[in-house]
């Protein structure tokens, strides 16, 4: 796929760094796949902020800080590609609105419209079956292994946001991924705190 598509091709190359186990590659291949299923007219703008939502990703930056600098690569690469006929840039809105759903990726306050599918396909992962949510819990304590040596302290800060996503009235943004998921993303959630 990225083979034929330079724009995929860029993104995947900011998501393969070695810091990265659940913010990598595999995460925005798996957005891709699920808005086949659950968001199949995804739009330019919604499709070019699942490739670089991530694009920058240090762990433990403040809050807004990752999605801002991604945002900005996500201009900066479209405007490379697009210098080199490398690929055609979209047009100025389309990446204008883009910008806006990578910069509501921080899940902090309800997402606009425009960006509501693209922020709940990327909270999607807390409605996982167990085992995989239990995976992507032991992926983000990979990717925050030097900032926090303990386990504890890591699982502390963890469960701390679990249960911010459970005062939650509505963790997904649009009614399509309420009715689909949000019971199963709140049994995790409250499963994991348990633990």
């Amino acid at each position: 796929m990225a083979a034929d598509d330079p724009l995929l091709a860029a993104a995947l190359a900011h998501h393969r760094q070695p810091h990265r186990a659940y913010h990598d590659a595999r995460h925005v291949l798996e957005l891709l796949e699920l808005a086949q299923t659950h968001a199949p007219d995804l739009t330019a703008a919604e499709r070019l902020a699942i490739l670089f939502h991530d694009a920058v990703y240090v762990p433990g930056a403040p809050r807004g800080e990752n999605e801002g600098l991604s945002a900005l690569l996500m201009r900066a690469t479209v405007f490379a590609l697009d210098r080199a006929g490398a690929a055609p840039a979209p047009s100025p809105a389309v990446v204008a609105d883009a910008d806006t759903i990578v910069r509501a990726t921080t899940h902090a306050q309800p997402p606009p419209p425009l960006a509501a599918r693209m922020c709940d396909l990327d909270l999607w992962r807390l409605a996982a079956p167990w085992d995989d949510f239990v995976r992507h819990g032991e992926d983000i304590r990979y990717e925050f292994r030097y900032l926090h040596p303990s386990d504890d302290a890591f699982w502390a800060g963890r469960k701390s946001f679990y249960g911010s996503m459970l005062q939650k009235p509505e963790i997904f943004a649009t009614d399509y991924f309420r009715q689909h998921f949000e019971e199963r993303a709140r049994e995790n959630l409250r499963r994991a705190i348990e633990l």
